[in-house]
């Protein structure tokens, strides 16, 4: 029963996804609970915690993206574990200590950064080539549902914040349980170079040098400065579209109708993600071209922006006018989904396997510096203009990294036939090793 469980395809990847889901849940976690925290620990600045918390994270999923690449993935994920969960067991045993609540969540961010590197590493060698594109969906799933998840648990608790810390820490624990189940598979296992070999092993790990000849890659550039651009705008909605909702400006709907509302249009996200995850699949394999991802990635995310902005020229109070507007944001969401799955399938299709836990973290810190800057921007911007002349405004950047999709299109080609003499090479390396073994 414990090897079918291992060996199962679905199980693996279930956990994997659940990394992803509790790194984002451990960031939001306070949120919902702000007041009764500051309350707690006497503390009225809790603000600047979250801050370190942030920072320490930024600093340490490039640190963590080093080791993954560099040592035993398992031993990591073990480890990275005990270094939250721990402190998040103190921050719920003792509510009412500052020092402890601002320790703990500064070794809440070491270990929790930990998780997105381990993720990327791994997928790359679960997921079989086939099926990368819609695999790697369920990544962007964990993580667009992992914020709203920490919310709402830090809710669930409110009437006794520090539970949520427990909640959390328990959580912890039945996923360091369940590695215990995990096979970790060879690095690039996966990969079609390596398949046929059958006493398989992947000996190479990161050096410096070559993390740095990864990083000349036009493609990896793209990814990474698509992905800075396309947070900007994707944060705005995110943290201003249900006030927006609730103000004259908008619906004037209550707080309850609006994010109703919102979760509602945005939700064609969700759907987004498996179905272009598939596309890419399929016409990349139809002809064998893996541009053909970046092609539909460009295209999505400039239809995105235009159906966002038939949308806000649309709203007004009237029914029908209300209806066209959730009906193209609808459009707007799923499309823009596109980007997603294709950006991480593209990065394992121009990367070694000992560059993806490096080469994820640092999507992670182009991501959440996209979210830094929307945020600060929207806070600016929404004291001098309406919110629909900022949504609007916000647009260009879905149009600037579609503009950085299309410019590495042609770019792919080069980069993939580079990767691909240094597969071939290490295939020889491989095989060679592996007769010397047998004899």
């Amino acid at each position: 029963m414990l090897q079918r469980i291992r060996n199962h395809y679905f199980f693996p990847l279930f956990l994997l996804f659940s990394l992803v889901l509790l790194s984002g849940i451990g960031v939001t976690l306070p949120i919902p609970n702000i007041v009764n925290i500051s309350t707690s620990i006497n503390f009225r600045y809790l603000g600047f915690i979250e801050a370190a918390f942030v920072l320490i994270s930024i600093l340490f999923i490039i640190i963590w993206g080093y080791l993954v690449d560099k040592f035993d993935r398992k031993t990591l994920l073990f480890f990275s574990i005990i270094i939250w969960v721990f402190p998040s067991i103190l921050i719920a045993s003792f509510p009412f200590s500052l020092q402890i609540y601002f320790i703990g969540r500064i070794f809440m961010a070491i270990g929790l950064s930990a998780l997105s590197p381990l993720s990327y590493s791994m997928l790359g060698d679960y997921a079989v080539y086939q099926e990368r594109g819609f695999i790697s969906s369920g990544l962007n799933l964990a993580w667009v549902g992992s914020s709203a998840t920490g919310i709402l648990i830090g809710a669930l608790f409110s009437f006794s914040w520090n539970l949520s810390f427990a909640f959390i820490a328990v959580l912890g624990i039945i996923l360091m349980i369940c590695q215990f189940f995990l096979i970790i598979p060879e690095r690039g296992r996966q990969e079609p170079f390596f398949v046929k070999i059958e006493n398989y092993h992947y000996p190479f790990r990161i050096t410096i040098s070559g993390i740095i000849r990864t990083l000349h890659s036009r493609t990896i550039l793209g990814l990474l400065v698509q992905g800075f651009f396309a947070l900007i705008p994707g944060t705005i909605f995110t943290y201003s579209l249900i006030s927006f909702f609730s103000s004259g400006e908008g619906l004037m709907l209550n707080i309850g109708q609006a994010s109703i509302f919102a979760l509602v249009i945005a939700s064609g996200r969700a759907l987004g993600y498996p179905i272009f995850g598939k596309i890419g699949d399929y016409f990349t394999l139809k002809y064998r071209e893996p541009k053909v991802r970046a092609i539909i990635a460009a295209i999505c995310m400039a239809g995105q922006a235009i159906f966002f902005f038939i949308a806000f020229i649309t709203l007004n109070n009237n029914f029908l006018n209300v209806i066209m507007f959730a009906g193209f944001f609808w459009i707007g969401s799923f499309i823009g989904a596109a980007s997603g799955p294709n950006r991480t399938s593209l990065m394992f299709e121009v990367s070694f396997p000992e560059h993806r836990g490096s080469l994820g973290s640092l999507f992670s810190l182009t991501d959440q510096l996209g979210e830094v800057f929307g945020l600060v921007f929207s806070t600016y911007v929404l004291n001098l203009y309406s919110y629909i002349e900022v949504f609007i405004f916000s647009l260009v950047f879905y149009l600037i990294a579609a503009f950085i999709w299309s410019l590495t299109i042609s770019k792919i080609d080069v980069d993939r036939s580079q990767i691909k003499i240094g597969m071939e090479s290490r295939k020889s390396i491989i095989q060679t090793s592996d007769i010397n073994s047998a004899s």
